[in-house]
């Protein structure tokens, strides 16, 4: 450290006392984890939605994460954090964090991660997102996030052993959508001055390049969407297709699917989504009541009246707030007739009590 006179002061590197104090560092002064070495084409900014958060580990208790973070782009981001002296930073944290990430995936869902955000005073969107961004569209973004596995892993040590950025790099080489990575956080201390010096660890190149190109997936054309079907969900959508057509529904196809909206004047409500066979998940049915709540007059009614509506026809199950229905069997001809009459009703309802201004 260079004084304001001149003076040439030399720091001293010292470790964190307690993982408790690394802990509230990380909560305070989340920039200590650098968005700018983990994207520098467009740096990640961080929404803290909690410290030791709980959630169920699937059939064996709960667990308690240390950090949980939401970026500009809606990816759930895990922190998890171990001190040098710790055991388990040269091989259990792997698995552990790992471990979080599958489990959060399976125990939570965009509308628990809106909640624990609405219930956080401390949590503010608006400090991540630009001017012109929209709330709405952000939250659409977290729940594609989950739905497609898209997650961040971060183990924030005061040291990263070589043995686990060996572990990182293998990692973040051969899986394409969760990034996972390390951040070493020095600390130097001197005459009460204190300095501290992040770094991110096990973005090797050939990782960051795959990241780069998963980042940025070209948008399907319909041909190519029909070409990932198998037989099964081909005639089902050729049926759906000719229907949204015939009866003004937008289609807004996307990466590995499609966004399905109610146009209303210059607008437009999705009622529910389809995904083709390069999803995730393969080719589904997929709905909430999330836009027509926050979008439509008496939203919560109609939207209700919907979900409800549509649980009724073989094959379509609950999920979270709305329904899924799995294409690994077409519809009869009487719940098709159902199903296209509850899509048109619920356009008119929308197109009757217009949009909230």
């Amino acid at each position: 450290m260079i004084k304001e006179n001149g003076e040439f002061v030399e720091m001293e590197e010292k470790g964190h006392a307690r993982e408790f104090d690394f802990q509230k560092l990380i909560e305070k002064y989340p920039d200590l984890i650098p968005g700018d070495q983990i994207n520098g084409a467009n740096p990640r900014k961080w929404l803290h939605i909690g410290s030791e958060v709980n959630f169920p580990i699937v059939g064996s208790g709960n667990i308690a994460l240390d950090h949980l973070f939401l970026d500009q782009d809606g990816i759930p981001t895990l922190v998890e954090i171990k001190r040098a002296e710790d055991p388990r930073i040269k091989r259990e944290v792997t698995s552990q964090i790992i471990e979080y990430g599958a489990n959060l995936i399976l125990s939570m869902d965009m509308p628990i991660l809106k909640e624990k955000v609405e219930n956080n005073k401390d949590a503010d969107i608006n400090t991540i997102l630009n001017e012109d961004d929209d709330i709405d569209e952000f939250w659409q973004k977290v729940d594609k996030n989950f739905k497609s596995e898209n997650i961040r892993l971060l183990v924030v040590a005061d040291e990263i052993p070589q043995r686990l950025q060996n572990s990182l790099e293998f990692l973040n080489r051969n899986m394409e959508n969760v990034e996972i990575l390390a951040v070493e956080v020095k600390q130097y201390a001197k005459e009460g001055e204190t300095t501290l010096v992040p770094r991110v660890i096990g973005q090797s190149i050939e990782a960051q390049t795959k990241k780069a190109r998963s980042y940025v997936k070209p948008k399907l054309t319909k041909d190519i969407f029909f070409e990932s079907l198998d037989e099964i969900g081909n005639k089902f959508y050729q049926e759906f297709f000719e229907f949204s057509e015939q009866n003004n529904f937008k289609i807004n196809l996307g990466t590995t699917g499609f966004a399905y909206r109610v146009p209303v004047n210059d607008k437009d409500v999705k009622i529910l989504e389809g995904y083709s066979g390069i999803a995730a998940h393969g080719q589904y049915l997929e709905s909430s009541k999330l836009e027509i709540k926050s979008k439509v007059n008496n939203g919560d009614e109609i939207a209700g009246n919907y979900v409800n509506d549509i649980l009724k026809i073989d094959g379509f199950e609950v999920v979270g707030d709305g329904f899924k229905f799995t294409i690994d069997k077409n519809l009869d001809k009487e719940n098709w007739k159902l199903f296209k009459k509850i899509l048109s009703n619920v356009a008119d309802q929308i197109r009757t009590n217009g949009l909230i201004k």
